[in-house]
Order: structure tokens, then sequence, then C-alpha cells
């Protein structure tokens, strides 16, 4: 907890300028006012009081005091508006600076902590968690403890220039505030947590409800996510329900209690000094005294109820510095250079977990220029081996080599500059035809787009709309259908380039006839390119240089379509079964 605390507020020393200020504002306001009850104490004792006995209202004088009071309040309230405000303005830079760093940390983390980890629960940490640590900690909870602290220092030195005795035996309340709090945190502690927790399981079922509607819907599942999504809100709600009650208790209940038995002890008390003469009370000062004590109690029950905020901020905290403290893949700073793009992997193994191994002494060569095409049940690893390729993964033993360099060595940036992938799901992003192409790359004119939807053949889709590229593309390209996506995809990954070209069954996802599209424009594509090809449909790969025949992670099959064919292997029974099933 005192580790999260140190971190929260290591972030305040960025804009320790604006924190002073605002600080320094509230100790002002707090002065200002607690000057007011000695104001009211003389209007009473000096005015009001003699005014009763002589039947004379000295009014010039009231009014300089009225004045001065409805002053001391006005100007007392504008230093504390200021300084909230200030505390607000340094809340939302705080929280800006923590979303910049938390997005550009996931933008390093590896791929194997998106395996493990729902999108939700991610967007929960960046948008909910840091909104909770803005409005709770950086606003309520650091100007609320100030603001009450400084109240109550400054209360109890009143009191004290009051009455020293009294002063000192109201210092009796602070062992009982200590107490108060440390029952009312450790109770408010697990509560804090739990619902912080659900919130993000909450965030979690809206993210894979609004991402699989369509498959929910198909198959008639919207009353078993509702039954799901219900019993969690429940456990929110039965949780919020339980720390309700501790805060109706704890935080309002007893603080009543403890103000009115202490103003009844102040009042008692003073009556015995009166009484024997160890006091000239007058009303001004019994006046002061009670409004002393009702703003001593105030801050007091402000700092339970903030220990509220301060829970909800650890719970916050902790989720977000867990992701923060994830580790990132290597940051190697040498840029590699590929001219060539010959590729060789070398008794290559891997496993997606330490204890599974999917990959077994992968070795295979690609020439510059040459396409290897991988084929192979689901599951035989044939899209594990370009993730190492691409480097989305670490081969667990092994080296894999482009030009005579161990990719290893290089950082992703630099290597994947000189790659491309089209993906089986084509994933294309709010924006339009053209920002999905060129992928926001300021290098890649609109020609250079326009060019590579001619040589993918999908210049209709431009024909189409009067907008032409700058189509408008809603959320993963809903508008389109799948075989378009594809199309678009394909046409990003060829503006760039590249010298390496990876397709992760680039064709399953279109019909004949604009598989028969994309077949033609590879053929000029891969000239002077080393091209990777997985593919379920075998006849899409009939011209590749080499064929890898991929089962349980092992080559068994290497070699030219037409060779493979005359082994009658592995690939010819997979072929023949795929030419009976389209001839029937």
């Amino acid at each position: 907890m005192v580790k999260t605390i140190k971190r929260l507020l290591s972030y305040v020393k960025a804009d320790k300028m604006i924190f002073s200020i605002s600080v320094g504002l509230l100790i002002l306001a707090s002065g200002l006012e607690l000057i007011s009850p000695l104001i009211a104490k003389r209007m009473i004792d000096s005015v009001m009081t003699p005014a009763f006995d002589t039947g004379n209202l000295p009014v010039l004088l009231l009014i300089q005091l009225l004045s001065l009071y409805l002053l001391l309040n006005i100007v007392g309230s504008l230093f504390r508006y200021l300084s909230i405000l200030k505390l607000r303005k340094m809340a939302n830079q705080i929280v800006k600076r923590m979303r910049d760093q938390l997005f550009g940390h996931l933008q390093q983390l590896p791929i194997a902590y998106f395996d493990k980890l729902p999108a939700g629960k991610i967007v929960a940490r960046i948008t909910n968690d840091t909104e909770v640590l803005r409005s709770s900690f950086y606003v309520s909870v650091i100007s609320n403890l100030l603001s009450n602290l400084i109240q109550i220092i400054g209360v109890y030195i009143a009191i004290f220039l009051l009455d020293a005795r009294l002063g000192a035996a109201l210092l009796l309340l602070l062992p009982l505030l200590i107490l108060w709090q440390h029952f009312y945190t450790r109770k408010a502690s697990k509560y804090n947590l739990a619902m912080r927790e659900y919130i993000s399981q909450i965030s979690g079922q809206l993210n894979e409800f609004v991402q699989g509607v369509a498959v929910i819907q198909a198959f008639q599942k919207e009353q078993q996510l509702l039954q799901e999504f219900r019993q969690t809100v429940t456990k929110w709600f039965n949780v919020g329900k339980k720390a309700l009650l501790l805060d109706a208790g704890a935080a309002w209940g007893l603080g009543t209690f403890l103000r009115n038995g202490t103003i009844l002890l102040v009042v008692t008390t003073l009556a015995s000094f009166f009484l024997n003469g160890q006091l000239a009370i007058s009303a001004g000062l019994l006046y002061a005294f009670i409004d002393y004590i009702n703003r001593l109690f105030d801050p007091i029950e402000g700092m339970v109820q903030t220990v509220a905020g301060v829970q909800q901020s650890l719970a916050a905290g902790t989720r977000i510095f867990a992701l923060a403290d994830e580790k990132i893949e290597s940051q190697e700073t040498k840029n590699i250079q590929i001219e060539k793009g010959a590729v060789a992997f070398q008794d290559v193994s891997f496993g997606y977990t330490s204890d599974q191994t999917v990959l077994h002494h992968i070795d295979f060569a690609a020439e510059p220029g040459e396409t290897v095409a991988l084929v192979g049940h689901t599951g035989s690893g044939k899209s594990s081996i370009l993730n190492l390729l691409f480097r989305f993964y670490e081969p667990s033993n092994g080296a894999i080599l482009i030009d005579d360099q161990n990719i290893s060595d290089y950082s992703r940036q630099s290597l994947r500059h000189f790659m491309a992938i089209v993906m089986q799901d084509p994933y294309l992003f709010s924006g339009t035809i053209a920002s999905n192409i060129n992928m926001g790359d300021k290098n890649i004119s609109d020609d250079m787009v326009l060019s590579a939807l001619k040589q993918v053949g999908a210049e209709y889709l431009v024909q189409r709309y009067p907008e032409g590229i700058y189509h408008p593309v809603v959320e993963k390209g809903q508008a389109f259908s799948s075989g378009e996506r594809q199309l678009i995809s394909f046409a990003r990954a060829l503006v760039f380039n590249p010298k390496i070209l990876i397709l992760d069954e680039a064709t399953s996802h279109v019909d004949t006839q604009t598989e028969v599209i994309i077949q033609k424009a590879m053929e000029v594509l891969q000239k002077g390119r080393t091209t990777f090809i997985i593919a379920h449909r075998l006849s899409t790969i009939k011209e590749a240089d080499e064929i890898l025949v991929l089962e349980d992670g092992r080559i068994v099959e290497r070699g030219s379509h037409q060779r493979l064919l005359e082994k009658a292997g592995i690939y010819y029974q997979m072929y023949q079964m795929q030419a009976a099933q389209l001839s029937a």
C-alpha cells in the first residue's frame, strides 16, 4: 500500500509548482476562514451584549465587523476555489501523462501478454482506473486531505490560544481518530478492491459482447450472456451495498455521535470552569468554542470519508502499476538492413508455454525471391513459424537468419520495415480506405495507394464510391465483404514494397473469382520478393518453389508441388482429398 501511494505521489513532481501554489492557497483559505469565529466572538461580546445591556447599538462597529466577516469568507472561498481549480488541472495533466505512458508501454509488450489477458480488462485499466485516480486521488483525496489537515491544525492552534487546557484535552481525539480510520480502512479496503475487480469483469464482458455480437445472435445466446452479465453486476451491487452501509455507519453515524458528545463535554467543562471562577466565559467565547469544534469535526469526518477514495485509488493504482511493470520486449538498438531477403531457420524449436513445444527442430532455407508454402492440418505449426519470423515471439532454441543476420540481434521495428503480412482475418481500422492502406505513412502518396489497389484488382472499390480512396471505413470494416477487406489488406501489404511478403491464409476468406484476381497480382508481386504462404487451398500454391508439409510441429515433407505428388505421401493425400471435394 505504501509503495503504491509513493508511486502515485511521484507523478506530482512534474507539477510541483502548481501543487505548491495550491497548498499555499489552501493554507491562506483555511487561515482566513478560521479568523471568522473570532470576528463573530467580538461582534457578540463587543456589540450585541453591550447593546442588550445599554440599549445603544454601535452601528458603525457592527457594520465594520460584518464587512470584515464577509470579506474574510469571500476571499477564503476564492482562494479555496483557485486551489481546487489548480489541483484539478494538475490531476488532468498527471492522468494524461499516465495514459500516454501506459499506451506507449502497451505497444512494447510481447504478443504473449495479450494472449493471456482479455482486451476489455486492458481497456479498463487505461480508461476506468486512470479516471478513478484522476477524480478520486489527485483531486478529492489530495485536496481533501490537505485541506482537512490544514484546518485541523488551524483549529487546534485557535483553541489553544483561547484556552490551552481545553486544547490539550481535545488532543485526546487524535488517538480516537486513528482507531476510527484503522477500522474503516480495514473494512473498506476489501470492498473497494472487489468492486474494482467486478468493474473490470463487466468491461471485459461488454467488450466480448460487442466484438462477438454476430455470433451471439446467430446462436441465440443473448439470454445466456445476459444472465452472466447480470450475475457479475449483482456481485458488484452487493459489494457496493456493503460498502455503503459501512460508510453510513462508520463515516456518518459515528461522526455525528462524536461531534455531539464532544460539544456536550466542552460546554460542561467550560461551565465548570466558569462556576469555579477559573474562566471568565462570555457568550462570544462560548460561540467561538462551539464553532471551532464544529470546524474540527468537519475535516475529521471528511478525512474518514476520504479513506474510501484512498482505497479505490489504491486498487486502481495497483492494477495500473501491474500493467506498467509488465516486462517489455527486448529493445535492441541495432537496425537490420535487408538487401536480398534470404531466410533461414536453423534448428528452431518453440513453445507458447514452457511446458509445451509446438515446433520441433525446424530447418529450411528460402533463397531471395523464392516462394515457400507451408501446409498442414490445423495446429501443425504453420502460423507459429511465421510468428517467429515476424518476431511476435522468440524461439526457444535455434536461430532465424535473414541475409545471414540473426534477427534476434536487431530491433523488431527495423526488421518489420522490410516485411509485410496479410492476415487470415484482415483487420480494418476506423478511417478511410486510404488510411487503412498507407497506415498514416506520409511517404505513401495517393497515387501509390491507387496503384496498389489496381495491382490487386480492387480499383472497383474506389470507382464505387464518390469519395474514392477517402471513403469512410467503420471499425473492422463491417461495411465491406470479407473478400473486399482482404483485398484492402493485400493492397496495404503491397504499398510498403516489402522484401519479405507473408500471406497467412490470405485467400481463405475470398470467393473463387476474387482468388483468381489475387493470384494474378501475386504472380507479378512475388518477383524479387521472398514470399511465405500459408494456404489451405493447395491449388493456390502449385507454383511455389518449395512446399513444407508440417505435422505436429515438424517438417515431414518438402519439395515442389509435382515432386510431392510423385512422392504420394501426406501432401498427395491432402491434395486428392481437396480435389475430390471440389469435384463433388
